[in-house]
């Protein structure tokens, strides 16, 4: 078996283009309630997103300052074709392996092509024995887009008690981008309390550094208040690190429609293609042709992205398709294709 698996790599390698990268992925999922398609789903789903984890994890070996983005289902249009090279069932489990073909052009700027974006972290807080302050600062990552889908991976991991050192081990072996070590400190005053929370910020590429803030509340019980006014205190901190440590790319997305024009063509299906090409891997939202005159073809584009972004991308297909972009006036876009003839 493995000497077919590294036969199939071989093969795909040799043949894929060099806008492709392959990566291998794998997920056990137990079976719930005896429903085998969900745990199916879900296996074949989770080995997708950890083929693509691993892609991420490479470019990073060579971009030590890169962060790994929170993958969901919706970067899997960015997986041009798939093979599943092991699937089995085992002791109430179900495990797929998968190698995957991914786009590795689009992934570049992969986050200016997603609807949304997050970020996962996981956290530790010391200092007290407060469950209803987890669920708050849980609920204040939310807010700021952290994510904390592998808090319970993370937990199961750490253990009763743990080092900074084995928490850090911890966090190592899981998924997330961020880990929050967090000390809080509360003070109680007739019915009000304050909570002093140091966090101690790290990412799987580097450390943030620690960051100091207070929270304020008021509360039927001491348990309570300093739930409270731990989740506005890890609120404030959350705005702080996502203005200066963390930011999450501009989502604050615009339709731009701009004129793409393609002349000089031996076949009238080429530039068609490219944008059809610019379609599916999503740079463009919509295109619709305007007018053509013997090799010269008008096009508008519609797209979510920067026409600069759009003229970047298409640079890097212009070997692929034989023609060389450039910039024309205001924001619009030629293609000339002089070098198919």
């Amino acid at each position: 078996m493995k000497r077919l698996i590294l036969l199939i790599i071989f093969i795909l390698c040799a043949v894929i283009s060099a806008h492709a990268s392959v990566v291998s992925g794998s997920s056990t999922v137990t079976v719930q309630n005896d429903n085998m398609k969900q745990a199916e789903i879900s296996a074949r789903n989770g080995a997708l997103i950890n083929a693509l984890y691993n892609y991420f994890a490479r470019q990073q070996e060579s971009q030590p300052d890169m962060e790994i983005p929170e993958i969901t289902s919706e970067y899997f249009k960015f997986i041009k074709s798939y093979k599943i090279t092991d699937r089995h069932y085992s002791h109430g489990t179900i495990t797929y392996s998968i190698i995957a073909d991914v786009d590795k052009v689009t992934l570049s700027d992969v986050n200016y092509m997603i609807k949304s974006v997050v970020s996962s972290a996981v956290f530790l807080v010391t200092g007290v024995d407060n469950s209803e302050m987890d669920e708050k600062i849980a609920e204040s990552m939310k807010r700021n887009q952290f994510s904390t889908r592998y808090q319970s991976d993370f937990r199961a991991a750490i253990g009763v008690s743990p080092s900074a050192d084995e928490a850090l081990q911890a966090f190592s072996s899981v998924n997330a981008q961020y880990f929050f070590n967090i000390t809080a400190e509360p003070l109680y005053d007739q019915g009000k309390c304050t909570v002093a929370l140091t966090a101690k910020i790290y990412g799987k590429a580097k450390d943030f550094g620690t960051l100091k803030t207070n929270g304020e509340s008021s509360g039927d019980t001491d348990y309570d208040c300093a739930a409270e006014a731990a989740g506005q205190a890890m609120s404030k901190l959350l705005v702080y690190v996502r203005e200066n440590f963390i930011p999450l790319p501009d989502q604050s997305k615009e339709l731009n429609t701009i004129t793409i024009t393609a002349s000089n063509y031996s076949n009238f299906a080429a530039p068609k293609n490219i944008m059809e090409d610019m379609k599916k891997r999503t740079f463009i939202t919509s295109y619709n042709v305007k007018g053509f005159a013997g090799k010269t073809l008008e096009m508008d584009a519609q797209m979510y992205i920067s026409p600069d972004m759009l003229l970047k991308k298409l640079k890097g297909f212009e070997k692929q398709y034989g023609f060389t972009a450039s910039k024309a006036d205001g924001n619009n876009i030629i293609l000339d294709f002089t070098g198919q003839e």
